[in-house]
């Protein structure tokens, strides 16, 4: 996983991200954090930064990478 990596997660049933210790949200939905962290992790000009999804397990899902959108 990427040092640079917004991650999108439940939290209090609303959802949120967050990057570099910052937290954004809430947001009503899980594909509305989706799309604001992707917004802004568009605007960073590292080369490796992604989105990633981690779910109530835990589990995490790479949704979006910078160098995939070159």
């Amino acid at each position: 996983m990427s040092s640079h990596h917004f991650v999108v997660a439940a939290q209090d049933r609303a959802w949120q991200f967050s990057f570099k210790g910052a937290i954004t949200g809430p947001f009503s939905s899980r594909d509305e954090a989706v799309a604001a962290a992707i917004e802004q992790a568009g605007e960073e000009t590292d080369p490796d930064v992604e989105v990633v999804v981690c779910d109530a397990d835990l589990k995490t899902e790479t949704v979006w990478r910078q160098a995939a959108k070159r």
